[in-house]
């Protein structure tokens, strides 16, 4: 899969957000191309050059002005399928965004107003590093923050002015925009961390301290240009009390007097004044707001968005995860991953789940990962011992499919066989296929679960595999019965054929486990 991401430069904040997502999608190809709207032209060779060379399956971009210019100079761009984030409200009359599969907007509001437009839009709320925000346990700033560009609609002016008034300081970092507005800035309760113009932004490792001087942060945005902001999101984690006008992510975020306080022009003096006076109700805002932003990480994000890069290039098809669980077999896993890939079916993912092999499994795994169009994840259970059902049981938590299938790394599938998978898929129901044992179909209608197929949520429901199987002989029988119990039937699936690529250890060589395994079943059954 290859997704082309567009920001609007290097080191700015939609170029954060857009790390963010290629950082916790490693299994994804990403392209980058930074393309800012006052140089839409200086970019038109390197687009030219990905879009000649590259195959490339959906482009997302993160400006909505960088979008409409490229999309109006060099029109071939169109045919790709595409997704725009807005990160602001007051673009949304500057076109139909007819043109884009998805739009997406960090707010409730942006969203539904999108939608009222009869435009396809998703909600994906913004993210932080919520380990690099970590909270302050003992909270003892003094000052008023501000995090971020100095411009008119983020109202530094006023903050200072109201600081001076209530006798208070204010500590800031970010840059100045515009240095006509900066000019009518109170500096005399100013700290200010940043020079003139985004070259001159404060460095992000000094930016996070601010947030340990700071007694309150303050979000004093208006004219509908946020979608955020981003330190709203980092203040709270960081366990600061906040304050913020109703905008941007503040409408979704904070319940006034819970998590924080919501304040207007007219109340502003009044809400700094309760905040900074009252110790137990700051204690109390930066508490629920940590309970709040627990749910707003990087991670949520890059997974909303994998699921939606699928959803644009795929539109309603299932999704297949295939899950290979493996130990040491570097050179069959690679036939295995082969089969899957040349598969005809194209919305997959393959997610191999090595139980701490010792050869060389990470590195063939990543060599595919480079060349196939099918993006493949790695995990390792970093386990000693026999641990199929936990390295199962972690693939599926990573999946993103409607569908998991369960294949053991010696098989290989036959052409065709995605599609059957997804057409005998059914509700309540492991299908399993044939398979081919030394050069003849097995046709064995026993349920055995290393090549299987199940709905993901259903298989979440009633209780994934049983991890307390740490050795071999139990774990297909102890699946069978569990989730018979629970009223779930078994199809086989006779053409869907997978063929054995080496056998597996015979289970007389095993014996020593299978008798415990079966005593296991035992005990738990009673």
């Amino acid at each position: 899969m290859k997704i082309v991401m567009s920001s609007d430069g290097a080191g700015w904040a939609l170029d954060n957000i857009s790390n963010g997502i290629i950082k916790y999608n490693p299994h994804i190809h990403f392209e980058r191309i930074d393309i800012h709207p006052r140089a839409v032209d200086a970019s038109l060779m390197k687009i030219q050059k990905i879009i000649r060379e590259e195959n490339i399956d959906a482009w997302h971009y993160q400006y909505w002005r960088s979008a409409l210019q490229l999309m109006d100079v060099y029109p071939e761009v169109k045919q790709i399928p595409s997704i725009l984030t807005h990160h602001n409200h007051y673009c949304f009359e500057k076109s139909d965004w007819k043109n884009f599969a998805y739009n997406t907007c960090q707010t409730v509001y942006g969203t539904d107003k999108l939608h009222e437009m009869g435009v396809k839009a998703i909600h994906i709320p913004h993210g932080i590093d919520l380990d690099r925000y970590a909270y302050i346990k003992e909270h003892k700033g003094t000052k008023i923050g501000y995090i971020g560009r100095v411009m008119a609609h983020k109202n530094l002016a006023k903050i200072c002015a109201a600081a001076k008034i209530l006798g208070y300081k204010v500590i800031g970092s970010g840059y100045i925009e515009k240095k006509d507005y900066f000019d009518t800035v109170d500096k005399s309760v100013l700290e200010f961390y940043g020079g003139y113009g985004r070259l001159e932004m404060n460095a992000a490792f000094h930016k996070d301290r601010i947030y340990d001087e700071m007694a309150c942060f303050v979000m004093y945005s208006t004219e509908e240009k946020e979608t955020g902001t981003l330190p709203l999101l980092e203040a709270m984690a960081k366990g600061v009390p906040v304050l913020a006008t109703e905008q941007g992510s503040a409408r979704d975020l904070i319940k006034h007097g819970e998590n924080g306080l919501i304040f207007t022009e007219e109340t502003f003096e009044h809400e700094l004044t309760k905040i900074m006076k009252d110790k137990r109700l700051r204690e109390k805002l930066r508490k629920n707001a940590w309970e709040t932003i627990k749910n707003y990480s990087e991670e949520r994000v890059a997974k909303e968005h994998e699921k939606l890069y699928y959803k644009t290039i795929f539109g309603k098809q299932s999704v297949v995860s295939v899950i290979i669980p493996t130990f040491n077999r570097a050179d069959v896993l690679a036939q295995c991953l082969l089969s899957i890939e040349k598969d005809n079916y194209q919305a997959k993912e393959i997610i191999v789940a090595d139980d701490n092999s010792t050869d060389f499994t990470s590195k063939i795994v990543m060599e595919c990962r480079k060349h196939f169009k099918t993006p493949i994840k790695y995990i390792n259970t970093r386990n000693e011992g026999y641990g199929l059902a936990q390295a199962r049981n972690m693939a599926a938590v990573e999946s993103i499919g409607d569908i998991l299938l369960f294949l053991d790394d010696r098989y290989i599938i036959e052409p065709g066989v995605l599609t059957k998978v997804v057409n005998t898929c059914l509700p309540q129901t492991w299908s399993f296929g044939n398979k081919v044992i030394k050069g003849k179909l097995a046709n064995k209608k026993g349920f055995i679960e290393n090549f299987a197929w199940i709905n993901r949520n259903e298989f979440f429901k009633a209780g994934m595999f049983n991890e307390r199987f740490t050795m071999y002989g139990g774990l297909s029988q102890e699946t069978r019965e569990r989730f018979s119990y629970q009223g779930f039937g078994f199809n086989f699936v006779n053409d869907a054929i997978a063929k054995e690529i080496i056998s597996s250890s015979s289970k007389h060589n095993k014996r020593n486990e299978v008798w415990k395994a079966k005593h296991l079943i035992y005990k738990i059954n009673g």
